[in-house]
């Protein structure tokens, strides 16, 4: 039987997902570090000009973990280029899906690290609402919206018991794909993986827009990333979808 750490204690030891500080590796005096900041505005840059787009870059933000106090050794370094989707096109989530496929391909190819922590890039429309309680212009070297150290009350017993569950369905999907028996069509496999990946970016979605960064959905999908349950799931629907086709 799997057995499920302790949320407290998962919380509290070198992974714990509220610091008392920002990242120092990052920060200092709420000021972020020169160096860094311009190597980031420069791979922003080297990142929008893929999308061959004439329209003026809005805003560089810095978001998500490493721009609040619930960074953990695990968290990246999630850089939005800010540009108005609607000068593109008035169907703003049309144009959205288009820019995703060609932003998972270049952060697939581009794996940058710095200081230890990965970088990711996004192509983000102005009139998106930004949820985050940390908001850091990189553009302008000033905060939008300055975090402030709050630890949050937490429903420890919800997490892992959405944590349990998600994980049996993922280890559900590795045990069906490990059948040999010939009556077990791999098509079935790649959906049943797939609802898997739609369950859990629909639990964390809805969480962020109802509860914000520390709800038990969202702090579920960290906890799935941090144990490399997500990486396993992709790695899952990868091989799904190979035994379909081969022979």
């Amino acid at each position: 039987m799997f057995h499920i750490q302790n949320f407290k204690d998962w919380s509290l030891n070198e992974d714990r997902f509220y610091q008392k500080e920002l990242n120092p590796v990052f920060w200092r005096d709420n000021s972020f570090d020169p160096g860094v900041r311009e190597k980031l505005l420069n791979i922003a840059q080297d990142f929008y000009s893929i999308f061959k787009i004439e329209l003026p870059i809005s805003d560089i933000q810095l978001t998500g973990s490493l721009a609040n106090y619930n960074w953990t050794p695990k968290s990246d370094l999630d850089v939005h280029v800010l540009i108005d989707f609607s000068q593109i096109d008035s169907n703003r989530e049309l144009v959205k899906k288009a820019f995703d496929g060609q932003r998972f391909i270049w952060n697939l190819r581009h794996n940058i690290v710095i200081r230890g922590y990965d970088v990711e890039l996004y192509l983000q429309d102005i009139n998106e609402p930004h949820i985050s309680s940390g908001l850091f212009s990189l553009k302008n070297n000033e905060w939008i919206k300055v975090p402030s150290y709050n630890p949050p009350q937490i429903d420890e017993k919800d997490v892992d018991l959405k944590y349990e569950g998600i994980i049996n369905d993922i280890n559900s999907v590795e045990v069906e794909l490990s059948k040999t028996d010939i009556q077990i069509d791999p098509r079935e496999v790649h959906e049943h993986a797939e609802r898997v990946k739609s369950k859990i970016m629909k639990m964390r979605k809805e969480g962020l827009e109802t509860r914000g960064e520390f709800s038990v959905e969202n702090l579920v999908f960290k906890k799935l990333r941090n144990e490399g349950y997500i990486q396993k799931l992709i790695d899952l629907i990868s091989r799904s979808y190979e035994k379909i086709y081969s022979e």
